[in-house]
């Protein structure tokens, strides 16, 4: 099956495996023209995951957690599932894109691993005229006969990992002394003491540790541990599956308000509302 030229790019929705797999699958696919984008002007929840990919015009990538990104051709924007997120063209730009939206364990198993990382939801890859050759052969193999939804993701899973690889080398190194400063920060459930303690831990003074931190990763020490904790909030509250008191002593908060009015001012969004948008997202994806 061949993609149209980017000349003469068109909206199709492709036939996927019918049998589903407990791993994951491949949920909806396809490609879009002179598109509108998603979520605007309000941020939408999608509920699941979706890798879209620019085929030809200009717009900006924007989310819940202050990301903006500009886009250009050969860029992509991986859709986490309850990342309130934007996208779309500039004015008087194109949006054409080619898109996959999946869901699953093994998904989540890439998130666990730091392969999905929210700090990094868009990238470069391949030109549109190479990567579109990439797409019409995994789109090829999934419609192939016999092809069933546990192939289809393991096919995805090797589009992912080259997708992806181009970005992986900008993550933080997890050796020496930063190696030891993330897992602090990841790991602790409370804040009180925790900067002082990780600088103690890495043989620096704190404001030596502070800065050589900012440099290496982009962001304040702080500021990391409670993005890590504001995320790790938001996957606990997607699975509505947990009270806030509940998530909030998971989390090292000193109570339930002070776990929402923290999130809110981090979000946007309360608890409450955020696990709205989850439910609502969920339902629309079902449909």
């Amino acid at each position: 099956m061949e993609l149209p030229a980017i000349s003469r790019w068109g909206t199709r929705l492709f036939s996927l495996p019918h049998v589903t797999s407990g791993a994951g699958e491949i949920t909806l696919a396809g490609t879009i023209a002179d598109s509108d984008g998603a979520g605007r002007p309000r941020n939408r929840v999608f509920g699941q995951w979706a890798l879209v990919y620019l085929v030809a015009g200009r717009g900006e990538y924007h989310d819940q957690r202050g990301n903006i990104e500009e886009m250009v051709p050969g860029k992509w924007i991986l859709v986490f599932p309850e990342l309130a997120h934007s996208y779309g063209p500039l004015p008087g730009s194109r949006w054409d894109e080619i898109y996959i939206c999946f869901r699953g364990p093994v998904f989540e198993a890439w998130r666990a691993a730091g392969v999905f990382d929210p700090a990094r939801p868009t990238g470069q890859w391949l030109e549109p005229e190479q990567g579109i050759l990439v797409f019409e052969k995994f789109f090829q193999r999934i419609q192939a006969a016999g092809c069933t939804s546990l192939h289809g993701i393991c096919f995805w899973q090797e589009i992912l990992a080259e997708i992806l690889g181009g970005s992986a080398s900008q993550a933080p190194s997890r050796d020496g002394w930063l190696g030891r400063a993330l897992e602090m920060l990841e790991q602790s459930s409370a804040a009180g003491g925790l900067l002082r303690q990780t600088a103690k831990a890495c043989g620096m003074s704190y404001e030596s540790f502070r800065k050589k931190f900012e440099n290496a990763s982009g962001l304040p020490p702080g500021r990391y541990a409670m993005q890590y904790r504001i995320e790790r909030a938001r996957r606990l509250l997607s699975l509505q599956s947990l009270t806030n008191s509940e998530i909030a002593a998971t989390l090292g908060f000193y109570d339930e308000f002070h776990f929402s009015r923290t999130f809110t001012r981090w979000t946007g969004a309360s608890p409450k509302e955020f696990r709205k948008q989850v439910r609502v997202a969920q339902t629309d994806s079902e449909i």
